[in-house]
């Protein structure tokens, strides 16, 4: 694993930098929308347009990737990213700012697809749930950090959204700078979503549900602070936990499931994700201090961030090596629509109920798919290596005849 992550080394410090910068950028946006005195409703919409926006780019980038290589499709979305905060700051106008969040999306989805294809093209079915754990270690620290930058200015002014632009120019250097080797581009079909409910139905809608908990929280968990009545300060601190959390089990939870049943460290992660959103429910009505609901989101964070990761190693398990981008692009096809979604129902659970509705909605949502992991487990059957779990490639495509040789074939 050691000697792939360092081959990844320019793309990952690219997609880092990325990252910083949408961080900042998405808080920065939903704690602007309050100031400017949008709705709750409101700020749903925008985060929910940003999200379809992910969904048309998760449907459609690929042609981009294709036409123009890896490298090159990489430091183009990233460019078009970096215009959107000055945009965002030129005119405030609720329409304006959604159709730049549609637009954010969809670069934001391509740029998705770009590192996600790359990382699965270098790892293999022995090392994948490492590789993608490292990836979204690397996601989380750089969001959690970004947070702590809400700090440097004013909400209310400019620099924030200038610092926002300078990031995203910088993702571009590290991998256009090194001499990083693309991976090969594959011929892509035309996105056929039924290949991979076939192929790793609980990989498609754990990928469903964590973009409807990752969109809500991102999205409404600044509220949620703010109408609770914390500082700028604390929301930045409370941000920066939940996103923090997302580093700490990343790593081994990802390697866990290289040598158990992927769908069974699913089930247990989301069972445990909803028991912190009831901690969090329960200190929203007592008074237990900061500290605790910080302790609570940190933890939750530290469970709910490893769905992702974990459901698309289970995925790419089962699709096949010469599916990589098809596989991301369906995955970003799942998260999208739950993306869309969520911010829009958390944001008019919130108006209707009150701001910890956003917690039951994120818990709710992980029951659901804990219950819909231990399922499929049970009537999809499972694949174990000799020594380790690993689930077999559907249609056995692109698999290397020593790795089928070393596997106790079964039925899936």
């Amino acid at each position: 694993m050691l000697a792939t992550a360092r081959s990844l080394f320019a793309l990952l410090c690219s997609y880092g930098l990325l990252i910083l910068a949408n961080g900042l950028f998405t808080t920065l946006l939903s704690l602007r929308t309050k100031t400017e005195g949008y709705t709750t409703t409101v700020v749903g919409l925008l985060m929910a347009g940003y999200f379809l926006g992910m969904f048309l780019g998760a449907r459609y980038a690929s042609r981009v990737i294709r036409r123009s290589g890896h490298i090159r499709s990489f430091a183009a979305f990233a460019s078009v990213m970096s215009m959107s905060p000055l945009l965002h700051i030129f005119w405030i106008e609720p329409g304006f700012w959604l159709v730049l969040r549609l637009i954010d999306g969809f670069c934001l989805a391509g740029l998705y697809i770009v590192t996600e294809s790359w990382l699965n093209a270098r790892a293999d079915n022995r090392n994948r749930g490492g590789v993608l754990a490292l990836y979204m270690a690397i996601n989380f620290l750089a969001y959690g950090l970004s947070q702590l930058l809400l700090q440097v200015a004013d909400v209310g002014g400019f620099k924030l959204f200038a610092l926002c632009a300078v990031f995203f120019s910088l993702s571009v250097l590290p991998l256009l700078l090194a001499r990083a080797d693309a991976p090969q581009l594959e011929i892509i079909d035309k996105l056929d979503l039924r290949y991979l409910l076939r192929c790793a139905p609980s990989g498609f809608w754990g990928a469903t549900c964590a973009g409807a908990v990752y969109a809500s929280f991102f999205a409404m968990a600044p509220v949620f602070s703010q109408e609770l009545g914390q500082s700028t300060s604390e929301i930045s601190y409370f941000m920066a936990a939940g996103v923090l959390g997302g580093v700490v089990l990343q790593i081994p939870l990802g390697k866990l499931s290289d040598y158990l049943e992927r769908r069974h460290v699913i089930a247990a992660v989301s069972l445990g994700s909803s028991l912190c959103c009831a901690v969090l429910v329960w200190c929203s009505y007592v008074d237990v201090g900061f500290s605790v609901i910080v302790a609570a989101v940190f933890a939750l964070g530290s469970l709910v961030f490893v769905i992702y990761p974990i459901s698309a190693a289970h995925a790419n398990d089962w699709c096949g090596s010469d599916k990589m981008m098809q596989t991301s692009s369906g995955l970003l096809v799942g998260y999208g629509c739950g993306a869309i979604l969520g911010p829009i129902l958390s944001s008019i659970l919130m108006v209707r109920f009150g701001p910890t509705a956003l917690f039951v909605f994120i818990g709710g949502n992980c029951l659901l798919l804990m219950l819909y992991c231990l399922w499929q487990s049970r009537v999809g059957g499972r694949n174990r290596k000799k020594i380790s779990f690993v689930a077999q490639p559907c249609d056995h495509a692109g698999v290397d005849p020593l790795y089928q040789a070393e596997h106790v074939d079964s039925k899936n």
